[in-house]
């Protein structure tokens, strides 16, 4: 389209993975975008590809009707015709100069004033970075980047230099600024996370990157409740991801089989045998009563607990059902059923909660 921006690009760097990147944007919009996957993906290398920092080996990048590259015409557009507000992981402000003087360096008319005050900043105009929290050093750099009115911001892992209070603070004021309108006009934006949290927080549609290749995207809730494939489920945080075969299909339902329990759960794998049952933990409830019987809307399952580990508010229990199956509870639940190692309990699974993905 002709608002869009459309990325198809390749780039090697020497001693590491091919990186192979499609995906389009649309321009004009609130959206955020999240470029999502662990270490050494390749999403750092996307975005500087984006912003033009980097050249592609091939392909193409296009905004709208701007080339602003092409391989196969030798294009390159400058970083700066781009007019894209990019931030790196450590913000890189100027240490010599004050708030202020930041957030006006390379305006393009905006009123920093107004900016300063956007980002709560007014009070702190006259310091300089030294004097700034982490938090407070975040909103000069998007301050600074939104002055000089990009058509598309680009951050890269824009919390991980803060602590863990903070971060776990700035995650919403973060997307509060990313889909609030401080300049009059739209800035879509393109945030590169490895952090499972922060992707759901900040995002409103996501892109997964895995060994350098882009392997699935989508809305955020339609990518991390269906992951299309084993190695997209592991990335996103799902903790069970088993080896299944398929041994009945009816009325939209499949029967698959995991060492010698079966499982009922909503048939998503076309006609593949071979699959990967696919299960959050979080969609795993225990209870004490050992009886029942599978039905197409609940899986029972007779567990043994393997461990309890607390984390937090919340205690994490691995069980044995012939498979290993991760579980997510209160720890008021865990204290009230008295969860313990070697005890038998029953696990439940909904058919709606099993992803069924192909093998291979």
């Amino acid at each position: 389209m002709a608002n869009d921006l459309n990325v198809e690009v390749r780039k090697r760097h020497a001693g590491g993975p091919e990186i192979v990147a499609a995906l389009r944007l649309p321009l004009g919009t609130h959206s955020v975008t999240v470029l999502f996957g662990p270490s050494g993906a390749g999403k750092t290398t996307v975005l500087r590809l984006i912003a033009g920092l980097d050249t592609p080996d091939a392909g193409s990048i296009r905004c709208g009707d701007e080339v602003w590259y092409d391989g196969a015409r030798g294009m390159h557009m400058p970083p700066q015709l781009r007019h894209v507000g990019y931030l790196s992981q450590d913000y890189a402000i100027f240490p010599h100069l004050t708030v202020s003087n930041n957030v006006a360096y390379g305006a393009r008319g905006a009123a920093v004033q107004d900016l300063l005050a956007r980002f709560d900043l007014s009070d702190m105009a006259d310091r300089y970075p030294r004097q700034l929290s982490g938090g407070q050093l975040q909103r000069v750099a998007l301050a600074r980047a939104l002055a000089a009115e990009p058509r598309l911001l680009l951050l890269d892992e824009p919390l991980s230099a803060l602590d863990a209070p903070t971060r776990l603070r700035m995650r919403a004021d973060l997307r509060q600024l990313l889909a609030s309108d401080p300049g009059g006009t739209p800035v879509p934006a393109i945030v590169v996370t490895h952090d499972r949290t922060e992707a759901l927080a900040l995002g409103d549609s996501i892109a997964i990157m895995i060994d350098g290749k882009l392997r699935q995207a989508g809305a955020v809730e339609s990518v991390f409740d269906s992951p299309a494939d084993a190695d997209v489920a592991a990335a996103v945080g799902v903790e069970t991801i088993c080896p299944a075969r398929v041994v009945s299909r009816s009325a939209g339902l499949v029967t698959v089989e995991i060492a010698h329990a079966h499982l009922v759960a909503v048939d998503t794998a076309g006609a593949s045998t071979d699959v990967f049952a696919c299960i959050r933990a979080e969609s795993v409830t225990i209870e004490r009563n050992l009886s029942g019987n599978p039905t197409s809307a609940r899986n029972r399952l007779a567990a043994r607990i393997v461990s309890v580990i607390p984390e937090g508010p919340l205690a994490r229990v691995t069980l044995d059902c012939g498979f290993r199956l991760t579980a997510i509870v209160t720890r008021q639940s865990e204290e009230e059923m008295r969860l313990r190692e070697g005890e038998q309990v029953t696990a439940v699974v909904k058919a709606t909660s099993i992803g069924i993905v192909p093998r291979g």
